[in-house]
């Protein structure tokens, strides 16, 4: 239930791809931004009475929710390779800084390589981004 918000802004973006072909008003994208700032104000609250890691975690990500959502909505209004390439390191970074948070539970040796894990996969997601990016480019 989390990532709700994120996932309805995901849905969102991937809707209205094959419709910016038509276009997508500059009305309808300040108002996105808009809803996209306001859901965020909305998880940030949600924050307020926790402390310590879990305050940590619950920002992390709610900044993860508002940045990947940001980048989808930029995809949608000029779509191309680099935006494309540009949402998709903003889910791998979102995904990154929550797994780093979640990581920040464990102790001594088990928190490194839960670290060294999100890291590898940052670092994939971020190889396979650009991967289709050039691909994309290509053609």
């Amino acid at each position: 239930m989390r990532n709700t918000p994120g996932i309805a802004m995901a849905m969102l973006a991937f809707a209205c791809g094959p419709s910016v072909g038509a276009g997508m008003s500059k009305q309808d994208y300040e108002a996105a931004k808009e809803r996209i700032a306001a859901e965020y104000q909305l998880e940030r609250q949600k924050c307020g009475p926790r402390y310590g890691n879990a305050l940590d975690l619950c920002v992390a990500h709610a900044h993860g929710v508002r940045d990947v959502a940001k980048a989808e909505l930029e995809a949608a209004y000029k779509p191309g390779p680099r935006t494309n390439y540009d949402a998709a390191i903003a889910r791998a970074q979102s995904t990154y800084a929550v797994a780093k948070e979640e990581c920040d539970q464990k102790r001594d040796l088990e928190k490194k390589a839960c670290r060294k894990d999100a890291k590898v996969a940052l670092e994939r997601e971020k190889a396979e981004a650009k991967a289709i990016m050039e691909k994309a480019g290509a053609r």
